[in-house]
């Protein structure tokens, strides 16, 4: 059976069409993968923080492998940023596809990148090795802030070996990103998925 993969993205890159392209692919209706994403909240933006979080951790159950659309605005999304670091916790596999290169609905591409979520989150292990702290980069750029990520500060470290007690990292350190124009992802996104469920447990 193929690796369930849930999409996270924001969600004018639906309404753009870019984030449908990937989703709507090929990969997904071949009868032997599927996937999940974060249109199950959409609906419940009015809703509290709580019923979001669950909404969002009971798809992230259900899957293997987390890939993050990224389009121009993804990076400070709250909830993109959510589901990365839920999907660390759950051991996921992570990995984000660069989506602006792809024709939207107007068939024009966008000139520039988005920037990288996965720079903007950082984790430092405690000195035991006890626990993760995490943190959100709240401003773009080297001199950006870094602040305690209000949505998870702090898990139970079950995740990292002993080389990396004491230490801070970002997660661009861990996790990959490609482009789907470039890197060829209607025909390589399967080995994407394929190499991020591999890395899921970081060594």
């Amino acid at each position: 059976m193929g690796r369930r993969v849930y999409f996270s993205f924001h969600y004018q890159d639906v309404v753009d069409f870019r984030a449908n392209v990937v989703r709507n692919s090929g990969v997904f209706r071949a009868g032997d993968a599927d996937f999940r994403d974060a249109s199950i909240w959409e609906e419940a933006e009015e809703k509290n923080v709580r019923v979001i979080r669950e909404l969002i951790d009971g798809e992230l159950v259900g899957s293997s492998v987390t890939c993050v659309l990224i389009g121009s605005e993804t990076y400070n999304r709250r909830w993109v940023r959510y589901e990365i670091v839920k999907s660390f916790e759950m051991q996921k596999g992570l990995l984000g596809a660069h989506i602006n290169w792809i024709k939207g609905k107007n068939q024009q591409i966008k000139f520039w990148p988005g920037e990288n979520p996965f720079e903007y989150l950082q984790l430092r292990i405690s000195s035991d090795g006890k626990s993760i702290s995490f943190f959100e980069k709240k401003d773009q750029g080297l001199f950006g802030n870094w602040l305690p990520y209000r949505d998870m500060p702090e898990i139970r470290n079950k995740h990292l070996n002993e080389k990396y007690y004491g230490k801070e990292y970002i997660f661009s350190d861990f996790y990959d990103t490609y482009s789907y124009s470039w890197d060829d992802g209607k025909k390589n996104f399967s080995k994407w998925v394929e190499i991020a469920a591999g890395k899921a447990k970081i060594k």
